[in-house]
């Protein structure tokens, strides 16, 4: 073999993995976190491509750079919001730029999720500041006007579903959607909640369930646990509910300790008979038909096992005996 015909071989190798790379990184899907970009004056591509590639929304900078400039979508940037991120690959992401402004954001939020980690959540996405968020939320007249009940928050009330938001949602109006989406599914689902006297305290409980609950199943067995606690005079000893205090601090534990339990506080179940002042999540609607209606049984205890369902026990002795056996 000729040291042309090598250097041609080599080359024409390079040139072959180049291009798998760059087909690579142009339609390789990722999914991510949908982000407001919001771009200034002077801002270029590369500018951009280093603050998605900080998000996780591009693999490389520099390959989202180059493609930015091969399509002349770094030409005519014009300063204003935009949004990238989602179910998207490099070529997608760079479209979104050349086409210009985006007129709404994706933002999903899973069952469960407490209203500081919906804050968060949104916060993140750049929609919206926690601060204002929080501050709405606890306005006691647009909680009334949104939910039509004197209460100091809208927490159990914003309903986990997939948004679209405009990108120039305020606050009170990203309030207002999320709202409106319970009172749509609560309708749905059968469930007229201005004929029920207690609702808002099966709310509670539906959001303990939602948090305790391994499967659609079991939901209406964990409601009736707790039902049946509280007409026995027996606290709740919920371990989501003192997760709830910790998430505040920042804490977050796979087990909770001692200590934790005896923390003094009106959401500590450990501590106080009842039920919590307020939800401590925004349940979905399968939990709050759980809570409005819980399963007729005997069961008092319950703990996870190791494969994401829980185990239901009428005794004390009966739940360590049946702890003791799935240690072994």
């Amino acid at each position: 073999m000729t040291k042309l015909r090598l250097i041609s071989i080599v080359a024409i190798s390079l040139v072959l993995i180049a291009a798998s790379f760059v087909a690579f990184e142009l339609f390789t899907v990722r999914d991510s976190t949908e982000r407001l970009v919001k771009v200034q004056a002077g801002d270029n591509a590369g500018v951009i491509g280093d603050k998605l590639k900080r998000e996780g929304i591009v693999r490389s900078s520099s390959a989202f750079r180059m493609l930015a400039k091969l399509r002349g979508a770094d030409r005519s940037l014009k300063p204003g919001t935009y949004v990238f991120g989602g179910h998207s690959n490099l070529w997608n992401t760079v479209s979104r730029l050349a086409a210009g402004h985006s007129e709404n954001i994706r933002i999903t939020f899973p069952e469960g999720l407490s209203m500081h980690l919906t804050f968060q959540r949104i916060a993140d996405s750049g929609l919206a500041d926690y601060q204002s968020l929080q501050a709405a939320a606890t306005d006691t007249a647009l909680v009334r006007r949104l939910t039509g009940y004197p209460l100091a928050s809208l927490e159990g009330f914003l309903y986990p579903e997939t948004y679209l938001f405009p990108i120039s949602s305020s606050p009170d109006s990203i309030l207002a959607l999320m709202t409106q989406e319970f009172f749509r599914k609560t309708a749905r689902a059968g469930i007229d909640i201005w004929q029920i006297d207690d609702f808002y305290r099966k709310l509670i409980l539906a959001s303990i369930v939602e948090k305790e609950a391994g499967n659609s199943a079991e939901r209406p067995i964990i409601a009736g646990v707790f039902d049946r606690r509280m007409r026995l005079g027996m606290p709740l000893q919920s371990c989501p509910t003192v997760d709830y205090i910790l998430e505040k601090k920042g804490i977050r534990r796979a087990v909770l300790t001692n200590a934790d339990t005896r923390i003094p506080s009106p959401y500590n179940t450990y501590q106080n008979p009842g039920l919590p002042p307020t939800p401590i999540s925004n349940p979905q609607v399968e939990s709050i038909l759980a809570a409005l209606k819980p399963a007729a049984h005997n069961y008092l205890y319950f703990f996870a096992d190791n494969q994401g369902n829980n185990v239901f026990s009428a005794s004390y002795e009966e739940h360590q005996r049946l702890q003791r056996r799935m240690r072994l």
